[in-house]
């Protein structure tokens, strides 16, 4: 049976063309170094070599099979090398979720700073609403989720990155639209557009619950966004919607945005991973993430990394 040990014998002989000296970089006796190459040319039905007493010289299906076990090796450490880096977090895949106001601004910054410190793991994402990513965290289809208030469950942990204000979203025509910030109850006679509580329960009952604080119950439209915030709805009807500042990045015309100052709200974006998940290219990622929003005043003072 053809092993390894007689590809890298066959190669040291073949490298040598002398038995003593590859005995000698093998560091192994000659005599069963000999016995290896016969028992190997035996095994492929051809000489390999020619010996005389003078000499040692390749035959044709030699310097062949010589070609081939250079190659074969060289793979070998490839793989080996390779599952070593896989193993250590620098090569290979994370599936990330994420939530749609994260495609604005926080998933392009948390890309950019995980790929200065591993540039061979590739970030396959894909936009989901909370309901369905904490879903595909639990089958284990994806890795991680870049989410605005999760519902955390106990089979879960997660590293908070970064806050941010809750904006208005009106349109251009709206009576407020020249404001850069308003007090909430401006809006208590305007219609909210809304996505259906149970793609984010969480997320829903935040946003509602912001009206009840300001002192009313706000009127909604349900509206079953295929992907994120089809934003452009609010240009075309006297409607407004909640959501976090970062948003305000790629507004569509005719919509515009203000902060909310009273009452004073915060969203967290938070990172979701299973507990039980050692992948050390996932931690790499939240230590990204958070690195990347410290670094730019706009994390949660001392984020905790949980492991």
């Amino acid at each position: 049976m053809l092993e390894l040990r007689h590809l890298r014998y066959f190669m040291a002989v073949a490298e040598e063309l002398n038995f003593s000296r590859a005995a000698e970089r093998l560091h192994m006796a000659q005599p069963p170094l000999s016995a290896a190459i016969r028992q190997l040319e035996q095994d492929l039905g051809t000489e390999l070599l020619l010996r005389t007493t003078r000499e040692v010289r390749l035959t044709e299906a030699g310097r062949s099979f010589l070609e081939g076990a250079r190659r074969t090796l060289a793979e070998l450490e490839r793989a080996r090398r390779d599952a070593q880096r896989a193993a250590a977090g620098e090569l290979g895949q994370l599936r990330v979720a994420f939530s749609w106001s994260a495609r604005f601004e926080t998933l392009p910054t948390i890309g950019r700073a995980f790929r200065l410190t591993h540039p061979d793991v590739s970030l396959l994402t894909e936009e989901m609403w909370n309901a369905r990513m904490l879903a595909a965290l639990r089958a284990g289809a994806i890795d991680a989720a870049v989410s605005l208030c999760p519902e955390i469950a106990g089979e879960f942990s997660y590293v908070p990155i970064r806050t941010e204000p809750v904006i208005a979203l009106l349109a251009r025509s709206h009576r407020l639209a020249g404001e850069e910030a308003i007090d909430l109850r401006e809006l208590s006679a305007d219609e909210f557009v809304l996505f259906p509580r149970e793609l984010a329960p969480r997320l829903y009952d935040f946003m509602v619950g912001l009206c009840r604080e300001a002192g009313f119950e706000p009127a909604t439209r349900s509206e079953s966004f295929h992907s994120g915030w089809e934003l452009q709805i609010l240009a075309d009807v006297d409607v407004v919607a909640l959501a976090p500042a970062s948003v305000r990045l790629e507004l569509p015309r005719g919509i515009v945005a203000a902060v909310i100052t009273n009452p004073p709200a915060q969203l967290e974006t938070v990172i979701v991973y299973r507990k039980d998940d050692p992948s050390p290219a996932n931690r790499a990622l939240r230590e990204a993430a958070v690195a990347a929003f410290s670094s730019s005043g706009d994390a949660l003072k001392a984020p905790d990394l949980r492991p």
